[in-house]
């Protein structure tokens, strides 16, 4: 059950003519919204509790954001994933509750709005909105659930850009690209994918091997690339913009938003929101990026951008180095949820969990008694949201004791009181 928070486009098809301009008018939109908002200038940021600094900048909407709370209490879309059974079960849930309660339409001037709470209550009147408006309101929900979340733009060979979401599985330990526009995250062998792998896939053979999952729950709809291109008309997107064998070129090119701290930063409207963009740096079979395709983005490689979070790195260091170290009876354990390439938002408490014990809250040092046989630690993390992390584990096997047999007198003296007892029966 998830925990509420504690208290204090590629061208389309000849011969449709009317809809192929519709099409393009919502790919030269995007572009024309994308690139305003990569041009406004910073911002101040003082009131952004939880700030990344490496491997680079980023803005975590900080847990104590009161509006956090409020958007939960005030849409029970909290209580609609709680169905889910796993992790990603409710993310793909998530997804499906955002598409299913904003409808999509060239809505070009409210694309700019940061306040999730104000653009539901326009959709609970019927009000539609864009890509980005979507990605926002997604991104602001699984903010308030204790995930992490960042907004993506996407941009195709040919020109046409889109807005999606990344957001971190601490059950699959990666990020994963989830799109709102079409309620879609794309998965191979049944693992949700990466924005990344998803390149790769395209550039490898155009998607060949992909599923592309619509919805999620019960009515889920899995498609695969015969079956292309899929026709729904349960939203205006559908017939704007199918979702054919050239969708994928949106992954062509990709820009991660370094901030999901709207609430706290630029609600309801902020000149700062676009700011910091990262755009990945990929050579990979289309050549170098010559420069960003947002103005002001700063291109890094896809290490830095695709950094793990919620991970607990663990250390042991035994007293006497390494010769005493396997004959050591304890061993000292330090955990740090802070790497060069990892990040805890919004950090509360390390647990740990030893052997068949339970799980129990540590500090980030603690010495760990060791048995004989096999010792194990597992560490994760939990946050102010009342999420916990992947679970890092440890293994130490210590030699067992060798059992003494007896004393060689008293066997001796058993030999003894033996022969003398055979000798008194005969």
């Amino acid at each position: 059950m998830m925990r509420r928070h504690p208290s204090p486009p590629s061208p389309l098809p000849a011969g449709e003519g009317g809809r192929l301009s519709e099409a393009k008018l919502v790919a030269a939109a995007c572009l024309v919204i994308i690139f305003l908002f990569a041009a406004i200038p910073g911002h101040d940021n003082a009131r952004a509790a939880d700030v990344q600094s490496v491997p680079l900048l980023f803005y975590h909407e900080t847990s104590e954001e009161p509006r956090l709370r409020e958007l939960q209490d005030e849409f029970d879309f909290d209580e609609y994933i709680d169905r889910g059974m796993t992790e990603f079960e409710q993310m793909a849930l998530l997804k499906n509750w955002v598409y299913k309660n904003i409808k999509y339409a060239l809505n070009f001037k409210d694309s700019d709005l940061r306040d999730t709470i104000g653009i539901l209550r326009r959709a609970r009147r019927g009000d539609p909105f864009i890509c980005t408006t979507m990605s926002t309101a997604f991104m602001q929900c699984a903010v308030s659930m204790g995930w992490t979340a960042r907004q993506v733009f996407l941009k195709r060979p040919t020109g046409e850009e889109h807005a999606g979401n990344d957001i971190w599985s601490n059950h699959y330990r990666k990020w994963v690209y989830i799109d709102v526009t079409w309620n879609l995250h794309i998965e191979r062998d049944g693992v949700p994918l990466s924005i990344q792998e998803i390149r790769r896939e395209w550039l490898k053979n155009r998607g060949a091997h992909v599923v592309y999952v619509f919805g999620a729950g019960k009515k889920e709809r899995r498609y695969t690339a015969r079956q292309l291109p899929i026709v729904r008309r349960d939203s205006r997107v559908w017939k704007l913009i199918p979702v054919d064998r050239s969708w994928l070129g949106y992954f062509n090119r990709i820009a991660v938003l370094g901030r999901n701290d709207f609430f706290t930063c630029c609600c309801p409207k902020g000149p700062g929101a676009r700011k910091p963009m990262y755009v990945v740096r990929n050579t990979a079979g289309r050549g170098r990026y010559a420069g960003s395709f947002v103005p002001g983005g700063i291109i890094h490689p896809p290490s830095r951008l695709f950094h793990d979070l919620n991970r607990v790195d663990v250390a042991l260091e035994s007293r006497g180095g390494k010769r005493r170290a396997r004959r050591a009876k304890s061993v000292e354990v330090r955990l740090n949820a802070f790497g060069r390439y990892n990040y805890t938002p919004n950090f509360m408490e390390y647990l740990v969990k030893i052997n068949d014990g339970d799980w129990k809250v540590t500090g980030e040092r603690f010495r760990w008694d060791l048995q004989p046989g096999t010792n194990i630690l597992k560490a994760r993390i939990m946050n102010r949201l009342g999420i916990v992390g992947p679970v890092t584990e440890k293994r130490i096997v210590m030699p067992m004791e060798k059992k003494r047999g007896p004393d060689p007198r008293f066997r001796r003296k058993g030999r003894e009181i033996a022969e003398i007892i055979n000798s008194s029966r005969d």
